[in-house]
């Protein structure tokens, strides 16, 4: 069992006021209050929708020592209160304390931008090989619903990959995590920054708000090298801030790590990357340009971690897929499936531009998520409604939303472009009726939950996975990839 004295658990956390003993035993930290154990410590965190200060009553009944909160209180007899001046910023300083600050035993990897992030932290992790890898595909798996999770799992998770063997440690980063502190304590030892198109813009007032908290991962973490896409207008100014030298990457010719000879076939890429060791030759199953550039950053990895080429290009070309990255299915009768997470403007119309280069038909089923950014909906029924041959708008995950207001949103950007649509807002009515459309060679994208295994309408969970759907409902086979 883990345990500190309340001198060395708080030792970095900015205190206003301590109302009770401090003498006492830390064996367990929570900021959920259900979970409450006898003797632990609770961290009222405010929310979007809940604020834990509510509970700060119901957490001492059940059993906590100690509360963690920015309010005044006055505890029971017997009973801690700490009162702080930034909640998340103290369950960051108290998690990496209790576990003995695990990121700085572990090589630790930090991915940030909007789109590709997941892709990277993959790729990274399998390159870098021994890997524990934290991101939104990985933590479904471990019922943490956010990209990047609360502070006090990443340290117990970095913990747990100790005590597993690991010796690295790869962390998809999101711009809400900078925001709210929670990878303030995360010891990293380099950075990634793919990126930045828009998303996220009802939390973050524009792109310049949405940037600033992107680059915090790397001004709050100067000592870590970082790796930047030299190709894009964000990463230039990231570039042009930083006080180092910066592993760049991209087509340019200024990039340390540049991709020439670039050949973008339907199913596989070849391409040659121009590094400081050499000339490196790829060919990879991860189709289309946006996944060059997710290479283009792990090779950029691989080489600060000193990896021969060889090593580089073993490790990477066994990569075939990632899960609700552009997977791909066929049907029985020859109709090509992609399902794809593609849930951002720019996301979206790169997966279309790439297939219709390559289908004569392209049929896109998707919908927009709610409780995230509902100025991106109209855009990207524009661009389904603009680029692909015809639309199916449907549920995505609408969450607390009212899931008919998303549709008439999303739906205004295709009215503007074309007739050649219909909405169909239960989900596998909407991938059943793309099928049935579709002609033996014909393409569908399935754009938007990608490996999601639900649906959320209020209160109410929906158990949906599109990929599980068209192999169990539509007779779909993943599609054999030859190299």
């Amino acid at each position: 069992m883990r345990e500190q004295t309340f001198k060395a658990a708080f030792k970095f956390v900015e205190i206003v006021e301590v109302i009770g003993p401090e003498v006492l035993l830390i064996r367990d930290i929570v900021f959920d209050s259900r979970l409450i154990k006898p003797g632990g410590v609770f961290v009222a965190l405010r929310g979007k929708y809940h604020d834990g200060h509510q509970y700060v009553h119901a957490a001492y009944q059940q059993g906590a020592a100690i509360v963690v909160g920015e309010q005044p209180h006055t505890p029971p007899h017997g009973k801690t209160y700490v009162q702080v001046a930034n909640s998340r910023q103290a369950l960051s300083r108290l998690a990496s304390t209790f576990y003995r600050h695990p990121t700085k035993r572990l090589l630790t990897v930090g991915v940030t931008g909007t789109k590709g992030k997941t892709s990277v932290s993959h790729l990274c992790a399998h390159l870098l090989e021994n890997a524990s890898c934290i991101s939104t595909v990985s933590n479904m798996k471990r019922d943490l619903l956010n990209t990047t999770p609360e502070s006090l799992d990443i340290h117990r998770l970095a913990h747990e990959a100790i005590l597993e063997g690991k010796r690295h440690f790869v962390l998809e980063v999101s711009s809400h995590a900078l925001a709210h502190h929670r990878v303030d304590d995360v010891h990293f030892d380099i950075n990634v920054f793919t990126n930045l198109s828009q998303d996220h813009f009802d939390d973050f007032d524009g792109f310049e708000p949405y940037f600033e908290a992107k680059a915090k991962l790397f001004t709050h973490h100067s000592n870590a090298q970082a790796v930047v896409n030299v190709d894009d207008a964000y990463g230039k100014k990231l570039i042009s801030r930083l006080n180092q030298d910066v592993i760049t990457f991209g087509f340019s010719k200024n990039a340390l790590i540049r991709a020439v000879v670039v050949k973008l076939e339907r199913d596989h890429s070849t391409f040659t990357i121009k590094t400081p060791q050499g000339n490196l030759d790829l060919k990879t199953l991860l189709p289309a340009q946006f996944n060059v550039y997710n290479l283009l950053a792990a090779v950029s990895i691989g080489y600060w971690a000193g990896l021969s080429l060889r090593q580089i290009k073993q490790r990477l070309e066994s990569v075939t897929s990632i899960e609700g990255r552009f997977e791909r299915l066929q049907t029985s009768n020859g109709i090509h499936v992609v399902v794809d997470f593609a849930h951002s403007p720019d996301s979206l119309e790169q997966s279309i531009h790439f297939l219709k280069s390559h289908y004569s038909k392209l049929i896109t089923v998707f919908g927009c998520g709610g409780e995230s950014d509902p100025y991106k909906r109209p855009i990207m029924g524009e661009i389904s409604g603009r680029d692909s041959d015809y639309t199916i708008l449907t549920h995505d995950n609408p969450k607390k939303e009212d899931p008919m207001l998303i549709l008439d949103q999303t739906e205004a950007g295709l009215r503007q472009v074309t007739q050649q649509y219909e909405v169909i807002p239960e989900r596998p009515e909407a991938i059943e009726r793309a099928l049935s459309l579709a002609k033996p060679g014909d393409c569908v994208l399935v754009a938007g939950k990608g490996h999601e295994t639900f649906q959320e309408f209020g209160q109410h969970m929906v158990d949906f996975n599109d990929v599980a759907f068209l192999i169990e409902a539509c007779g779909a086979m993943p599609r054999e990839i030859k190299r």
